[in-house]
């Protein structure tokens, strides 16, 4: 009768993991997605189309082009979504820490896991914190003419933002494959109750 208990208890644990982990790295898909298909070129599109133009409130010596306005704007949105993201792997790590308590999958399968979700974190940590944070800062306190295309005519800092815009969109797409292994490994994940319904059948 425990043991029945238990195997039930580990099933309904091993249940809510997956959910948790599918739940966390879907939205944070979609969040990827959204972003990149639905906001960025959205805001530079109609910014663009509208010719929009008009001042910094917080930096009027701040010259404004409709590059400076949709980069206002997406970048503001990219603030909102580090907070889904935060969030999101809130979810995973508590759907991990229910795996590995319940075994739910093979010990192999839990090990490439774990190590997908620690590089995860690491990458979120390094491109929304301290590359996405230089940005802002640069973004917020540095008056650079996003008009200007030509690398000689740049400021230092319009090059450094550049630079670290290439970096935070390369570690973010990064991390958006390792959530989509996360995503098909959990999918495919057996639970204990699928393994007893397995040795069954």
């Amino acid at each position: 009768m425990n043991r029945l208990l238990n195997t039930q208890m580990e099933s309904t644990g091993a249940r809510w993991s997956k959910l948790l982990i599918l739940l966390g790295a879907g939205i944070w898909l979609g969040g990827f997605i959204m972003l990149g298909y639905g906001v960025a070129p959205v805001n530079f599109g109609i910014a663009q189309q509208w010719e929009l133009e008009g001042s910094n409130p917080a930096m009027p010596e701040q010259p404004v082009s409709y590059r400076t306005i949709g980069g206002e704007l997406t970048g503001n949105s990219i603030l909102r979504l580090n907070m889904m993201e935060s969030l999101s792997l809130f979810l995973i790590v508590i759907g991990m820490v229910l795996a590995w308590n319940t075994k739910a999958g093979t010990d192999r399968n839990l090990i490439f896991r774990t190590i997908v979700v620690l590089l995860v974190t690491a990458a979120f940590y390094y491109y929304a914190i301290r590359v996405g944070g230089r940005l802002t800062e640069l973004r917020s306190t540095v008056p650079i003419d996003f008009s200007i295309t030509e690398n000689a005519l740049k400021s230092v800092a319009h090059l450094e933002f550049d630079r670290l815009h290439k970096t935070y969109t390369r570690v973010a797409g990064f991390t958006m494959a390792l959530l989509g292994l996360l995503f098909v490994f959990s999918v495919f994940d057996q639970t204990p109750g699928d393994k007893a319904e397995a040795a069954g059948n």
